[in-house]
C-alpha cells in the first residue's frame, strides 16, 4: 500500500517528505542525544548521583523545537492525505499552499529555537555536539521541505 502512495506522489512531494522526516529525526537526536550528565560517581562506597540536563529543551527554545516538529508532522499527514485512496478531503485553500506553510513554520521555528540556544548561554560551554546536530537537521529538513513545497506550488500555478 505505501508504494502505491508513494507512486502517486510528485518528485518534488517526496522531496517534502524527505524534508518533513529529517526535521522530525532531527527532534529526536536532539532529545535522545542533547543530553549531558554533570558529577555523579562515588565516595567511600555511597554512590552519589549526577545531574542530567538536556541541553536541546533549554531555556524555552524546546517550545520552538515542538512547534517545528508539529509542523512537519502536519505536512506529512497532509501530504498523505492528499494521497490517500478513499479520502475526499475538501481543503479551504490549494494543498500545496498548506504544505508549503506548515514547512516554513517548522523551518522558522527551528531557526528561532536555535538562536534562543545560542543566545541564552547554551552554545559556549561544554554543550554536546549532537545538540546542534539536531538543529541543523530540523532547520536544514525543514528548509528542504519548505524549498521543495515552494516549487510544487508555483509549478501546480
Amino acid at each position: 500500500m505505501l508504494n502505491e502512495l508513494w507512486a502517486k506522489l510528485t518528485a518534488r512531494e517526496k522531496f517534502v517528505v524527505y524534508g518533513s522526516g529529517a526535521a522530525v529525526i532531527g527532534w529526536i537526536v536532539g532529545m535522545i542525544l542533547g543530553t549531558k550528565t554533570y558529577g555523579g560517581g562515588s565516595i567511600s562506597g555511597i554512590a552519589i548521583p549526577g545531574v542530567s540536563v538536556n541541553f536541546y529543551t533549554g531555556n524555552g527554545a524546546g517550545l520552538f523545537d515542538i512547534l517545528a516538529l508539529l509542523a512537519a508532522l502536519a505536512a506529512l499527514v497532509v501530504v498523505y492525505l492528499k494521497v490517500a485512496p478513499n479520502m475526499n478531503v475538501t481543503w479551504p485553500m490549494p494543498v500545496g499552499q498548506i504544505i508549503l506553510g506548515l514547512t516554513a513554520i517548522a523551518a522558522a521555528a527551528g531557526v528561532i529555537a536555535l538562536l534562543m540556544q545560542f543566545t541564552n548561554g547554551v552554545g559556549v560551554g561544554d554543550d554536546p555536539i549532537f545538540m546542534w546536530v539536531a538543529d541543523i537537521l530540523v532547520i536544514g529538513g525543514a528548509g528542504f521541505a519548505a524549498y521543495n513545497a515552494y516549487l510544487e506550488f508555483q509549478a501546480a500555478k
